[in-house]
């Protein structure tokens, strides 16, 4: 399997399911600022991520050369439709959990797919998945701990399913991948569409 994976991104967590599947790759930092990004639809969520991770896939293109299959991935929190971004302040961490607690929210994750072929061209698969997440009623202590970490202010919605935010859920409905920030099941899927199955990833290792 001649073709290298590439992940836009440093994100830490969709780093550590990549290798839980035994996929090999890199990556390369997309360096994209999403408030930053205009989009020009009322920034659904729907739409916000499905831009978001094409943007971020697309913004490695010239870095790359041969045969390779690019990641742009994008999550957001969104609570009845609005999205929540990263908190900028303990101030905004502690009013976004309060607001979250005891209730139900969603997250989106979009999924863009480059495959990048050796002549230059490329074919490019997209995708969106969302899971309804349930948050416990937390307590006043959890609340202020957890906002003195990093955690928060570096997650939309601020929590991270994947870190020490996992003790705030209570439930989820859906796709746990979805909301940790890469749907796995989505790549698979796209990976075999195109003749590439995961399982060789593990023969060749």
């Amino acid at each position: 399997m001649a073709k290298k994976l590439i992940l836009a991104t440093d994100n830490f967590s969709r780093c550590s399911l990549l290798e839980q599947l035994g996929i090999p790759f890199e990556e390369i930092d997309c360096q994209i600022q999403e408030k930053e990004v205009k989009i020009d639809n009322d920034y659904s969520p729907y739409e916000w991520v499905k831009s978001i991770s094409a943007t971020k896939a697309k913004a490695v293109l010239d870095k790359v050369e041969g045969e390779a299959i690019i990641l742009g991935v994008d999550t957001v929190v969104t609570d009845l439709g609005k999205i929540l971004h990263r908190p900028k302040n303990k101030e905004e961490a502690v009013a976004m959990l309060n607001h979250l607690q005891g209730r139900k929210h969603t997250v989106y994750t979009g999924l863009t797919i480059i495959y990048h072929h050796a002549d230059g061209s490329y074919e490019l698969d997209s995708y969106v998945d969302g899971s309804d997440v349930y948050m416990h009623n937390l307590s006043a202590k959890i609340i202020d701990a957890y906002t003195n970490i990093e955690e928060p202010y570096t997650h939309s919605g601020g929590y991270s399913i994947s870190g020490k935010g996992a003790l705030l859920i209570n439930n989820i409905y859906g796709d746990y991948y979805t909301v940790a920030g890469l749907p796995l099941r989505l790549l698979n899927k796209s990976l075999f569409k195109h003749n590439i199955d995961v399982v060789d990833f593990w023969i060749e290792s």
